[in-house]
């Protein structure tokens, strides 16, 4: 081992615990320069096999995987990582999950949002591995709502990723779909608990993941639909649906799950897979990041394809109206 001292590149970049942080700590911190890491994602049931934090652990997993790709002078930051928000909408349909409301996700980002510029704070980073419209646009919302009040940068990150790599999809069969092994056809209907999710987690926590999760057949919301004489939503691929495809797929979603756990190919995963979707994602993510904080990538162009439906997703009337016919029982899956 060489005794020469870690240039900064080496060293990598100074990430910190918020919950860790000492007052004197905390009052040493240049706030300007200092960028905010939240992660907004559910506990939710991902299968049999993934723990209940799976959304979480995968959006504050590619946050900290982004930071050594980001450009030297972004790596000379201090990034202030906050406990992950929970406070999710659209959440699997079985004991484990939990549901709120895309309002109330509202709510919590934007007091979040208004605190931390009140102290200072100019750059906040909000991830995310929750693929439901309502979800994420409930934290767009907050983020546009904190970034025009305040003056602030409040960015989803995830919805930024969302329309550069899938087109408004909940796929990632074109990003994904030619590293070293994958099978394309797995990737297909890989949204919940698959191929993608369970690999991510091998790779960054394996000591939480059952370890009967290679014999778990491949599941999907077609497959299901298939076996029931049934034809699934037409909808194409890598392209954001209308509101009424969006209602059936999502009805069609709905019941599947309240049937299955995970819609994918678990068995098909692989730590070192894993390894290869995590730096492929965070390379795009870091990408983004370093335009956004340079100033490259105006605010109109941090969000998902759906953001001009955004009322559709995320009025309370709307909610109400969806949620009614979607068979929500008051919104909360009993």
């Amino acid at each position: 081992m060489s005794d020469r001292p870690m240039s900064e590149e080496e060293a990598g970049p100074t990430l910190l615990r918020w919950e860790m942080l000492t007052k004197r700590r905390f009052d040493e911190l240049d706030r300007a320069e200092t960028v905010v890491l939240v992660t907004c994602s559910p506990l939710e049931v991902h299968g049999p096999h993934l723990p209940l934090g799976a959304d979480a652990l995968q959006g504050q997993g590619l946050l900290r995987r982004m930071l050594p790709h980001l450009p030297e002078r972004h790596r000379k930051r201090t990034f202030l990582e906050l406990p992950y928000v929970y406070a999710a909408t659209d959440t699997l349909p079985h004991a484990g999950s939990l549901f709120f409301q895309p309002q109330t996700t509202v709510a919590v980002l934007t007091d979040l949002g208004r605190s931390l510029a009140a102290q200072g704070f100019r750059n906040v980073l909000v991830s995310n591995f929750h693929g439901s419209p309502r979800h994420f646009l409930a934290i767009e919302k907050a983020c546009d709502r904190v970034t025009r009040e305040r003056g602030i940068r409040m960015v989803c990150v995830f919805s930024v990723l969302v329309s550069r790599l899938t087109g408004g999809g909940s796929e990632l069969y074109e990003t994904l779909g030619d590293l070293p092994g994958v099978e394309r056809e797995n990737l297909r209907g890989d949204t919940h608990g698959g191929l993608v999710e369970t690999s991510q987690l091998l790779a960054l926590h394996p000591e939480w993941i059952e370890r009967d999760y290679a014999g778990l057949p491949r599941r999907t919301v077609d497959i299901w639909l298939g076996e029931r004489g049934e034809k699934p939503p037409a909808i194409e691929r890598g392209k954001p649906a209308g509101v009424l495809a969006m209602v059936k797929a999502f009805q069609a979603a709905l019941r599947f799950f309240r049937a299955e756990t995970y819609a994918g190919a678990p068995g098909a995963a692989s730590p070192e897979l894993g390894e290869r979707i995590l730096d492929t994602l965070s390379r795009h993510g870091a990408t983004a990041v370093a335009e956004i904080l340079d100033g490259k990538l105006p605010p109109d162009q941090w969000h998902s394809p759906l953001w001009s439906k955004r009322f559709l997703f995320t009025h309370p009337l709307m909610v109400r109206f969806f949620n009614r016919v979607l068979r929500i029982p008051d919104g909360i899956y009993s």
